[in-house]
C-alpha cells in the first residue's frame, strides 16, 4: 500500500507578555536587553497504540485506498504525524517611538497519536495468521516511534538555530508577532514535509520481498479461513489539519 503524504498540522497558541523591568523608566535598550533570552522546548509525545480487532477484511482494504477486487487487507496501522506548538513572545513596547523588541518561549511537541493497529476480524478463526499479521504491523508501530524520537532529536538540534535566539525587533508589538508566526509556521511546514518523506521511506521498506515470503510461508500448516496476505497491506497515516491561536 502507497502511503499518502499526511497534511502538515500546525497548532500554535500565542500569549504576548512584557518582562519585569525594575526600572520603569529605563530606556527602551535598557528594558530590550533586560528581557529573558529565547527559549527553545522540544518533547515527543510518547508512542502508545491501540487494538482494533472488529474491522472486517473489506473494510480494513477500503480503509487502506485498496481496491476490493485486487486486494485483501488483513493488518492495518494508522496514525497522524502532527505537532503543536505553543509561543510565549515577550515583548517591550515603545509606542511613541514605534518600535518594540521580544524574546520567544517556544514549546513544540511532536506526536503520532493515535495510532491504531487493525486486524481483520475473520482471523480470529486464524490464530496462526492473526499473530504474524500483528507481528507485521508491530514493525510498522517500531518505526512510528523510531522517526518519532529521530525527528524530535533532529528539531531539538536545528531549532533554535533555524528560528533565531537573538532580540527581535519591529515597528510593534502585532507586527513582531506576525512575523514570528510566518517565520515558524514556514520552517515547521518544511520540516514536517522532509520528514513525512522519510516516514513514508521507511514504512515502505517493512514491505520487503523477505517480509511478504515470511507473512505468506508462516501459517502454511493453518487450514479453512486461512487468507493470502497482499504484499501492499501496511500502514496509512492519517492527514489532519488544524489551526488553534489564543
Amino acid at each position: 500500500m502507497n502511503l499518502p503524504r499526511a497534511a502538515v498540522v500546525m497548532c500554535s497558541a500565542l500569549a504576548a507578555a512584557c518582562g519585569r523591568i525594575d526600572n520603569p523608566f529605563a530606556s527602551f535598550e535598557t528594558r530590550c536587553a533586560s528581557l529573558p533570552p529565547s527559549e527553545f522546548q522540544v518533547v515527543a509525545t510518547p508512542l502508545t497504540f491501540e487494538r482494533d480487532d472488529s474491522r472486517p477484511i473489506d473494510e480494513l482494504t477500503i480503509m487502506s485506498g485498496s481496491a476490493l477486487a485486487t486486494h485483501r487487507t488483513m493488518g492495518l496501522t494508522t496514525a497522524i504525524f502532527g505537532q503543536n506548538t505553543d509561543i510565549d513572545l515577550r515583548v517591550v513596547d515603545d509606542r511613541r517611538g514605534s518600535r518594540a523588541c521580544g524574546t520567544p518561549r517556544i514549546r513544540v511537541e511532536l506526536s503520532m497519536q493515535p495510532v491504531i493497529v487493525f486486524i481483520a476480524r475473520e482471523l480470529a478463526q486464524a490464530p496462526c495468521q492473526r499473530d504474524v499479521t500483528l507481528s507485521h504491523e508491530m514493525k510498522h508501530v517500531a518505526v512510528f516511534r523510531d522517526v518519532l524520537d529521530e525527528a524530535a532529536h533532529a528539531l531539538e538540534q536545528d531549532f533554535p538555530e533555524a528560528i533565531g535566539p537573538e532580540l527581535r525587533r519591529a515597528n510593534n508589538p502585532e507586527e513582531l508577532q506576525r512575523r514570528l508566526i510566518i517565520g515558524l509556521r514556514e520552517y515547521l511546514a518544511r520540516f514536517m514535509g522532509d520528514w513525512q518523506r522519510e516516514l513514508d521511506a521507511r514504512q515502505a521498506e517493512v514491505h520487503s520481498p523477505e517480509e511478504y515470503a515470511r507473512v505468506s510461508e508462516a501459517c502454511a500448516h493453518e487450514t479453512g479461513s486461512r487468507v493470502q496476505p497482499d504484499p501492499r497491506d501496511g500502514p496509512k497515516p492519517l492527514a489532519q489539519e488544524s489551526v488553534s491561536r489564543q
